[in-house]
């Protein structure tokens, strides 16, 4: 058996600190970028175990394809996680002729009722609803993250806003009834 040097120790101990100093960054990342991809997953899904499991594949796959991911790479991660377990189909626009006459007035909008009507929008509108109008992601980042044109996010936003305001408009009107 070879007896460790001073060399060798001081080897071991260098990676040994090299590999917490990896590890206490990619937790600092986890930290700070683990709320909104459990947001964006668990309001995609509608069930908490799944939103965990996302997130926790979102953050290996990243941390497998770089040791410190940017935002973006920690972007296209979560949204290969949601492809790989969700349907998004291509659907019609809404057009503002579906949208009900009546309006909203000047009432509040309770939380409940703006889930219930996120909950019942096509798969593509509500992350595109979510990365814009939740997480505050610009058009041109989501369409970078999605691999989509600008004119299309900007288009399945402005559905999803008018057929979330449709559907808020029709719960009035059947709690009012």
């Amino acid at each position: 058996m070879l007896p460790f040097t001073n060399t060798t120790t001081q080897n071991i101990v260098v990676k040994a600190t090299q590999r917490y100093r990896v590890l206490d960054e990619q937790r600092d990342i986890f930290e700070s970028h683990r709320h909104h991809i459990f947001s964006v997953a668990y309001y995609m899904t509608g069930d908490e175990c799944e939103a965990e499991t996302i997130l926790l594949s979102t953050f290996t796959q990243a941390f497998d394809e770089i040791p410190q991911p940017s935002v973006e790479v920690l972007d296209q991660a979560l949204m290969r996680e949601l492809h790989r377990r969700m349907s998004f189909t291509p659907v019609a626009p809404f057009e503002p002729e579906q949208a009900p006459s009546a309006g909203l007035g000047n009432r509040n909008v309770r939380r409940t009722d703006l889930e219930e009507a996120l909950w019942q929008l096509p798969s593509q509108e509500r992350l595109c609803f979510l990365l814009r109008d939740v997480e505050g992601y610009t058009p041109e980042r989501i369409a970078s993250v999605l691999n989509i044109s600008e004119s299309f996010v900007q288009r399945t936003v402005l559905s999803s806003r008018l057929r979330i305001r449709a559907l808020l408009v029709q719960q009035r009107a059947a709690s009012e009834a």
